[in-house]
């Protein structure tokens, strides 16, 4: 089964790769690698009462180095893709290393980035998940029966 995926993916990636986007420019060697002497910023989780989906929220805050709370700073919410959450973009992408070397090298404005849970049915079942056994059941039969092949 794993040999079976993985050649799935292998001849996806091929596929995909013939027809995609020529890459434009190359990020920098060590982009995102953790540098040792520089400030670095803070990531905390905050939480948050939603009126929209009434419920509670989760969301991470990455605050610069240097950081101030008389300060006003500009307000970057990052957000994760499908099936995600607040903690997404912590799986590999760093972004806390990738901001405090750009802070360090000069390259942005000190900013408060927000990373949300975009989910909206947190906690909720999702849209395929309210149908009982028997209900399903019925809906299978239907699809069979009515099929316009």
């Amino acid at each position: 089964m794993k040999r079976t995926a993985f050649f799935f993916a292998c001849v996806w990636r091929c596929l995909v790769g013939a027809f995609s986007q020529p890459t434009v420019m190359q990020a920098p060697q060590g982009f995102d690698q953790v540098r040792v002497g520089i400030p670095t910023g803070k990531i905390d989780t905050i939480q948050y009462k939603s009126a929209t989906v009434d419920t509670t929220r989760r969301a991470l805050v990455y605050t610069p180095p240097g950081f101030s709370k008389t300060k006003k700073y500009p307000v970057f919410y990052l957000l994760h893709g499908i099936g995600g959450d607040e903690k997404e973009w912590l799986k590999g992408a760093n972004p806390q290393v990738i901001l405090d070397n750009l802070y360090a090298e000069g390259k942005i404005q000190p900013m408060i980035v927000v990373m949300p849970n975009g989910r909206s049915n947190e906690g909720r079942p999702r849209r395929w998940q309210c149908f009982d056994r028997e209900k399903w059941r019925r809906l299978l039969h239907l699809k069979k029966t009515c099929s316009t092949t």
